[in-house]
């Protein structure tokens, strides 16, 4: 009897050996991980004077959108509200975009399981972090001059207004609605002191989109102005700076159809929405004074 407990005591205490360490651990360890909501990454901008800031970041399918910092970081976050489509978890394959748009458009891989990131896989790390910094390189420059760039506030006489445009690369088609007579069909000015935003259209009932492609020889476009009704338009600028900006698109090969509507309600319309596409210009500058 006394050779059978021994034998018991000595498969007890193998048996405790065996645990180590690893029978303080909780069975439940592993269901309380934190949910892959998250992801992150970084955006560059090839010879960005000022920096990678403001690219639009967008998630198909999930139709989710941020924009990059000052540094070019951006993160998205599935809301628990999206984690699901009619009740069943969602799951697929969507394309993250990089859009700025004269800027090529760039794009990758993320996987969804069960309403959260997959980590680890597509474009992700095992932490939710893009495995590759995303580099964007400028199709076309775009730059204004105004002319004269300063006048003041009761100014009469007609101002000039002229965008050039020329491809960095390849060939770059461009879209300018409302265009009359080979100009301009539309321009923004946005008060730099306020934020406020006027527009002159100058035909507004032309129902024109002008294809014009552009290559390594500079195009120019022109169009003028003129303050206070002068002209018969009802464009009445404050007194301060302003970027003049010029009303058009460019078409993009692989532009997702949903990617422009997710900006703004009406970005394509000449309204003050179409100033959150983004861009990079160069030039514009005008005072009232």
């Amino acid at each position: 009897m006394a050779k059978h407990a021994g034998k018991f005591l000595v498969v007890v205490i193998i048996s405790l050996g065996a645990c180590g360490g690893g029978c303080t651990k909780s069975p439940f360890e592993d269901e309380i991980k934190p949910e892959a909501r998250l992801l992150r990454g970084q955006v560059q901008l090839d010879n960005a004077r000022n920096g990678s800031a403001n690219v639009y970041v967008w998630l198909e399918g999930l139709d989710l959108g941020t924009r990059t910092d000052s540094a070019g970081q951006f993160q998205i976050e599935i809301p628990s509200s999206q984690t699901t489509t009619g009740g069943a978890a969602l799951n697929g394959v969507f394309r993250l975009y990089f859009y700025v748009a004269n800027y090529g458009l760039n794009s990758v891989e993320i996987v969804v399981r069960n309403g959260l990131f997959a980590y680890g896989h597509g474009a992700l790390t095992a932490n939710g972090d893009l495995k590759d910094t995303i580099r964007l390189f400028k199709i076309l420059t775009i730059s204004t001059i105004v002319d004269p760039p300063q006048v003041p506030q009761s100014y009469r006489d007609g101002i000039d207004m002229q965008t050039t445009f020329q491809a960095t690369t390849d060939t770059v088609q461009i879209v300018v609605p409302k265009s009359v007579g080979g100009l301009l069909g539309g321009i923004f000015f946005r008060h730099l002191q306020t934020d406020s935003v006027f527009i002159d259209i100058p035909d507004e009932g032309a129902d024109t989109r002008d294809h014009v492609l552009i290559g390594h020889t500079p195009v120019s476009r022109r169009q003028i102005f003129q303050l206070n009704g002068a002209n018969f338009r009802d464009l009445f600028l404050p007194v301060g700076d302003f970027e003049v900006i010029p009303y058009f698109f460019i078409e993009q090969e692989g532009m997702p159809p949903g990617l422009l509507k997710s900006l703004g309600k009406d970005v394509e319309g000449p309204t003050a929405e179409y100033l959150k596409i983004p861009f990079r210009r160069e030039g514009g500058a005008f005072e009232v004074f």
